[in-house]
């Protein structure tokens, strides 16, 4: 009972101290997502007033956290419920505000399901999306240069046109 006294206040003051960060904070513990109990907890945190010029963005990153979900369940109904409700509310995000910052993590998401899961469509879209709108966007540059190495990390044949930008931002 105790242990459990203890998990729960230590939870809580992690809630509290995520809760009123800005995005980078969102980005780095995204990063960070390893297990089921990391991708629920970082599914717990909320917008708050202190970061809700960047609630869009925020919500995508819970959005593939969702879809993330699928590989920390067995059952394949459940698998393929977090996938849908992920999908399903990184579209909306996207409808809402179009940035590189939700296409990437679209593009992302695209390049490494299985087929089966037929969520490819966007692929050439998203990959022109980037490249068109990455340098006058307002996202910082290692927030750049960290987009254009994971999708030269991926040597997918898709994102091949983005090579020249990555060598620009210096990501490979």
């Amino acid at each position: 009972m105790k242990n459990l006294f203890l998990f729960l206040v230590s939870l809580s003051f992690t809630l509290a101290a995520w809760s009123g960060e800005d995005i980078s904070h969102f980005r780095d513990n995204f990063a960070k997502i390893k297990d089921y109990k990391s991708a629920e907890l970082f599914l717990d945190t909320e917008v708050t007033e202190s970061n809700y010029q960047y609630a869009v963005t925020i919500n995508s990153y819970k959005a593939v956290c969702k879809m993330m979900m699928a590989q920390y369940v067995y059952n394949p109904f459940s698998k393929y419920s977090w996938f849908n409700e992920g999908k399903d509310m990184l579209e909306k995000t996207i409808s809402l505000n179009k940035n590189v910052e939700n296409v990437y993590l679209r593009l992302v998401v695209q390049l490494n399901v299985p087929s089966f899961l037929s969520y490819t469509t966007d692929i050439e879209s998203d990959v022109k999306f980037i490249l068109d709108n990455l340098e006058k966007s307002s996202v910082p540059d290692n927030t750049k240069t960290y987009i254009l190495k994971s999708l030269a990390d991926t040597e997918k044949k898709q994102v091949k046109s983005l090579l020249p930008l990555a060598k620009k931002y210096k990501a490979i």
